[in-house]
Parts: C-alpha cells; sequence; structure tokens
C-alpha cells in the first residue's frame, strides 16, 4: 500500500537529471503515526480550557507516549520489514514517533518500491523519489512519512542584515546600533527585563542548527552592553557533533534576544547537523521528549510549498505533544511577504503554519527621540498567509479573522524590518538585523516571563491561549492593533490581520491575563487506551536533559 504526500511538492516543479546513485549511503527517518488521535484532540481542547477541568493538566512523555505513541508492537513489524529488506535500523525515538535507520539509496528502492532521482529547481540539485513508497498492507496504516528520502526542503533562518543603518535615539552607548532591548521593552511595555525573578526558573530551548561557533562570551558581550543579567547557555548536539558554522548569526540572535527579555530563564540551543528537514524533525522530537523546556522557539523556516506534506504531517505529532505537556512553541512567521518567496501570493511559511506554533510576524516599527511609538505599521516582507496543508483550528475565531477552512498566520506580531532593526553583537563586532527571527524568541522570552509569574506551571499551547485573551474584552488592554501596511497579499486592518496576528503585545498586561484567564466548572476530558495501559492526566514535570537520540 502506498503512503502518501512523501515525495516534496517542488518535484513537480522541478527538472530531472538523472538517477540518484544506487550506491550512495543514507539516513531516513521513518515516521509513525500516533494512536488515538480523536481522543488526543479532545484532550488538547480541555487542557487549554479554562472551564475544563483539565485545564493544565499536563502530561508527561511517558504518559503521552503510553496513551497516544505507537505501540511497542507496531515499531517492531516496521523494523522487522525494513531490517528483512537490507536497511539497518539505528534507533528508536523514545516517544517511539521515530525509526531512524541507514543504509545504500538501493536498500530504500527496494523495501519502498521507488526510484530516486536528482533534480534542479531554481539552481539547486537535490534528490527525491519520483513517486510516493509502497510498503506491505501490515505496516502502511502505521508508517506516516520517510523523512530524509528527499533532501529537496532546506530550512532558512528568518534574519535579514540591515542595509542602511537608519538614524535613532539609542539608549545605551554608541557602539551599538539598532533597537537596544530597553527599547523594546519600554514599547511594548514588558515585564522588567533587569528584575531576574522574572523567567526565573523557567528554560527556554531553541531549535536551531549549524552551530558550532557559537560564542557565549559574544552573548555576555551584549548583555553586559546593555546592563542585563548573563545566562546559563547549554548547548546539545542534536544526532552527533554539529560540524557547519552558516546558523551561527541566527542562533547568537536567539539567545541575545530571547535572554535579554527574559531575565531569569535557563537557555538550552539545541543545534541540529544540518538545515534539513530530517534534522529539524530530530530536533523537535529531542526537545519535546527531553521536556525539560517550558518554552521552545525557532527561527527558522520553509515555504509549505517546498515540502513533503508527510513529513510536516509528523512534525505536527510532535507540536501536538508539546502542547500536552504544556509547552509553549514560537516560529518566526517569514521574510518574504505573504508569498514566503514563492511565485505563490498566499503561501504559509512552516513551520509556523502549525496550528500549535505560534507565528510571530512583523512590523515596521517607529519611535520617537524619547522611545515611545511614533508609528507601526505592518512589515512589507513580513509573513502571513493561508496554509495549504494544516485546517483551520476551532479557536481560531474573532475580528477579521477569515473562516476558510485554513489555518491563517501570523498570531502575534513585533518589530521585524531591519531597517528599523535591532541590535547584535557576533564575531566582535555590533551589527544591525531584522527579521521575524528577532520577534519569536522575544515572544518566548515573553511567555517565559509568565511561566514564573504562574508559580512555574506551564502556560501551554501559546496561540490558542492568545485568542482567547483577543477574543475578550482584555483585548484593547492587552495589544497594540496594527491596522495599515501589507505583506503582499494581505493587508493590517482592525482586530486581527494576517501580517500581524492580533497585532503587537502590550506585554504586562497580556501576560497578565494568560496567567489568570477567566473560567471554570466544565466536563471531563476523554482519557486514551494504548493497549491495556489507560492513563489519566497528569501534572507536567521537568524531565532529565539527556544526550542520547531524539
Amino acid at each position: 500500500m502506498m503512503v502518501h504526500a512523501v515525495v516534496p511538492k517542488v518535484v513537480a516543479r522541478a527538472v530531472y537529471l538523472r538517477n540518484h546513485n544506487p550506491s550512495a549511503f543514507m539516513t531516513v527517518t521513518v515516521g509513525l503515526r500516533l494512536n488515538h488521535e480523536h481522543a488526543l484532540d479532545s484532550f488538547l481542547r480541555a487542557v487549554q480550557d479554562p472551564a475544563s477541568p483539565s485545564y493544565r493538566h499536563f502530561l508527561t512523555p511517558s504518559e503521552f507516549t503510553h496513551a497516544y505513541g505507537p505501540t511497542r508492537a507496531q515499531v517492531e513489524a516496521v523494523e522487522q520489514y525494513l531490517r528483512s529488506e537490507g536497511v539497518e535500523v539505528t534507533g528508536v525515538s523514545r516517544n517511539r514517533l521515530l525509526v531512524r535507520t541507514q543504509g545504500a539509496v538501493q536498500s530504500y528502492e527496494h523495501a519502498l518500491g521507488v526510484v530516486l532521482n536528482d533534480y534542479v529547481y531554481h539552481g539547486r540539485t537535490f534528490y527525491a523519489p519520483s513517486h510516493d513508497p509502497v510498503v506491505p498492507a501490515s505496516i502502511a496504516g502505521d508508517v506516516q512519512s520517510f523523512i530524509g528520502l528527499s533532501d529537496a526542503a532546506i530550512m532558512r533562518p528568518m534574519n535579514i542584515r540591515a542595509p542602511v543603518v537608519a538614524s535613532r535615539h539609542l539608549t545605551a552607548s554608541a557602539t551599538p546600533s539598532g533597537y537596544s532591548p530597553q527599547q523594546i521593552a519600554t514599547v511594548y511595555d514588558w515585564p522588567s527585563i533587569t528584575n531576574t525573578a522574572n523567567g526565573a526558573g523557567v528554560t527556554i530551548a531553541n531549535a536551531t542548527a549549524e552551530s558550532t561557533n557559537l560564542s557565549v562570551s559574544a552573548l555576555d558581550t551584549f548583555w553586559n552592553q546593555y546592563g542585563l543579567a548573563n545566562h546559563t547557555v547549554t548547548v546539545i548536539a542534536v544526532d552527533g557533533t554539529t560540524r557547519s558554522t552558516g546558523g551561527t548569526i541566527e542562533t547568537t540572535i536567539d539567545e541575545e534576544r530571547s535572554g535579554a527579555m527574559a531575565p531569569g530563564a535557563t537557555l538550552l540551543v539545541y543545534d541540529a547537523d544540518s538545515a534539513t528537514d530530517q534534522d529539524f524533525t530530530d530536533t523537535y522530537n529531542k526537545i519535546v521528549t527531553d521536556n525539560t523546556a517550558e518554552v521552545l522557539t525557532t527561527s527558522w523556516g520553509e515555504p509549505e510549498a517546498d515540502a513533503s506534506s508527510a513529513t510536516l504531517s509528523t512534525d505536527d505529532g510532535i507540536f501536538k505533544q508539546a502542547a500536552a505537556q504544556g509547552i509553549s512553541v514560537f516560529a518566526a512567521a517569514g521574510d518574504n511577504g505573504s508569498s514566503d518567496g514563492t511565485s505563490n501570493s498566499d503561501t504559509a511559511d512552516y513551520p509556523s503554519s502549525d496550528p500549535y506554533v505560534l507565528a510571530a510576524g512583523g512590523t515596521t516599527l517607529t519611535l520617537t527621540s524619547s522611545g515611545t511609538r511614533s508609528s507601526e505599521i505592518a512589515w512589507s516582507s513580513g509573513g502571513g498567509a493561508e496554509s495549504a496543508v494544516f485546517s483551520e483550528p476551532s479557536w481560531q475565531v474573532g475580528n477579521g479573522v477569515p473562516q476558510n477552512g485554513f489555518r491563517n498566520t501570523s498570531d502575534l506580531a513585533m518589530d521585524a524590518d531591519p531597517n528599523t532593526g535591532y541590535s547584535v553583537y557576533e564575531g566582535g563586532s555590533w551589527s544591525v538585523y531584522g527579521g521575524t527571527s528577532f520577534v519569536a524568541p522575544q515572544l518566548s522570552g515573553l511567555w517565559a516571563d509568565g511561566v514564573s509569574d504562574n508559580g512555574g506551571t506551564r502556560l501551554g499551547q501559546a496561540n490558542q491561549a492568545e485568542y482567547a485573551v483577543a477574543n475578550s474584552s482584555n483585548y484593547a488592554n492587552d495589544f497594540y492593533d496594527v491596522t495599515s501596511g501589507s505583506n503582499g497579499a494581505f493587508s493590517a486592518g482592525v482586530g486581527w490581520d494576517h501580517p500581524t496576528g492580533w497585532g503587537t503585545p502590550i506585554a504586562t498586561n497580556l501576560i497578565a491575563n494568560l496567567v489568570t484567564p477567566t473560567g471554570g466548572g466544565g466536563v471531563a476530558v476523554p482519557t486514551a487506551s494504548n493497549g491495556s495501559v489507560t492513563t489519566s492526566e497528569g501534572t507536567a514535570v521537568s524531565g532529565t536533559l539527556s544526550a542520547t537520540g531524539p
């Protein structure tokens, strides 16, 4: 039986070159389906509902796996088939969602009934199967994806260096240019960024890649420049030692700004060896199964139109587990307008298009000489579009939200225009950058502040909670409504819009209402059974950080 939607969409637009080398070595991650997804979806709605008795009674990783993960028997059946076809199984993730394999191209071609070809698209050469894989009916219902069977889709960091540094008034020394953490904190009414009680006891995990040259001393220089607290920063190499350096500036931005906005937080850098979908899937899964972080942020993305829908479905299962465990997830919404750099003017960037991820959009923010907002409009290159993969979640409603059946991005925004950009210290010098890669980590810092305000109890799925606040009587107190500007196909307007979501945060008010929403009473959430094991909702706990696989 065929495993559908494995071939990346970009193959249909690419030019065939040749058959891929049959003797080449490759690694492939086999993604398995969750069990009892209807029950899981019910639980995820209830655990975010203040009117439910299950509200914020999150699961541990082991509880999630017992209730919703593939069974050992399902995993063993997949392993047995692959080994019988000459494919080596090298490991299984702790939640049993991912089976890691390796072997020669010809072994996979024989096992999956495919032919791998080399293609070229827009000057980039990649390999991919010409059609979706076929596996025995006995395992077809359990297999969702074969991640790594193609290297067509590559994540990219969402940062842009400013072409010209505009004149602006700085509150720090004259050495750096660009908006300082204090300027951002002031204009968005942030909780104190010098009080280390904010974010204390909370861990922010950054899903990033290719950052072997990340310098903790550079991060310290940045924080010291602005009189901010230094942080404990731990780098975790996912799937072995990272050898690449192309993501160093992105990771530096993420850590400088998430640390600045959550002064008491601990920072974890999960560093993938490459920017392939396969490595990022492993990275997401390791963060979630480690369960050490209350907040997850990533500033890497790709157009949905380039990716394998099957891969995105496997990632969606991982993000569902994050939501079930109470982990708040943020992703940059893109830096190439509503087209996301494609020929289609309405293309959402992934992973921000996933319903369990808060999509961080961008604005152009201009300040007065006294540091107050002069104007704020939608950034012309900011992301925000309609998903072609994910349907509209039930909670995505409100003034301005189109009821079109699609997951719509963005959800929330902050300054991202490089022409009104941020100061960055990296490689021994100061520079100015912009991009929605600044928005996601800063919002992750705000949610970390909220977790500490909540006594360490996790806040859970960030975007669903945000929409609940936006649809309450607190909207005008918690959000600055950005009503002008455009990202191409979509314009900002009153209430929600694609470029900026619900607008930009009035942070202190917003986080207070996220921590203590209204509600009470309700109905019990159904439990799920996996074999003979029945799991009820438990209180989230931090797991032990491990250097083992994802």
